[in-house]
């Protein structure tokens, strides 16, 4: 019974308690920053497919980098003008700036051959996989 009670609830160390202490904060929530742009991944015999999903960006002004097994996608994201209004919001979750992702790659993959294509608001990272020798029988020659 004691052990319950020294126990700290996790929704003591959400959001909420520090929009409570710094409502200058409440603009953009950590995680929606932490997290941006989010992406998804996918892995084949051939192929290692990222697909981060950033709407409404020229594609010119995005940087992607790969060094070693590790992939950047960085930029800057400008509100539209009419999604900025005259006054303060309550809440914003959405955020303008400059941001950077850095993906960790698999081991097994072949840097020198990445494809990037941008297409409704979604950027689609293709990176190969090298060619894994098949095994092969060796055949013995008698002397």
């Amino acid at each position: 019974m004691i052990s319950n009670m020294l126990r700290f609830p996790l929704s003591m160390f959400d959001d909420d308690l520090d929009n409570w202490f710094f409502p200058e904060s409440r603009t953009v929530s950590r995680r929606t920053r932490a997290g941006y742009p989010p992406f998804n991944v996918g892995v084949t015999d051939k192929n290692v497919d990222l697909y981060l999903f950033i709407p409404a960006m020229d594609p010119d002004t995005l940087d992607v980098v790969i060094e070693k097994n590790l992939l950047s996608v960085a930029g800057t994201r400008k509100l539209a003008e009419n999604d900025e209004q005259q006054g303060s919001y309550s809440l914003k979750e959405r955020f303008d700036g400059d941001f950077k992702r850095v993906i960790t790659l698999p081991e097994d993959v072949d840097t020198d051959s990445v494809e990037a294509n941008y297409e409704d608001g979604v950027l689609h990272i293709r990176v190969a996989k090298p060619v894994v020798s098949q095994p092969r029988q060796i055949q013995i020659n008698v002397n």
